[in-house]
């Protein structure tokens, strides 16, 4: 591999890794709804109470305010 190839698969890679931290940052910043939106990334960490119904935690994104659920590994969809 010639070096301006192996340089643009170096950027190309770090921007795939990058951008989603990036993304994160600038929705903290603005308090935008990017993440939940276009990414699906909820959090449960909103005003309504959580609940368990046996089976899965449900509770209501603090950014969207959609009712989101939690499942095995912790991650809310």
């Amino acid at each position: 591999m010639s070096p301006e190839n192996a340089e643009i698969t170096l950027w190309a890679v770090g921007c795939v890794f990058i951008f989603p931290y990036l993304l994160l940052i600038v929705d903290k910043i603005c308090n935008t709804h990017v993440s939940c939106s276009v990414m699906g990334w909820h959090n449960g960490k909103g005003k309504a109470t959580q609940s368990f119904d046996g089976c899965s935690v449900h509770a209501q994104c603090s950014k969207c305010n959609k009712d989101v659920m939690q499942d095995s590994q912790g991650n809310w969809f």
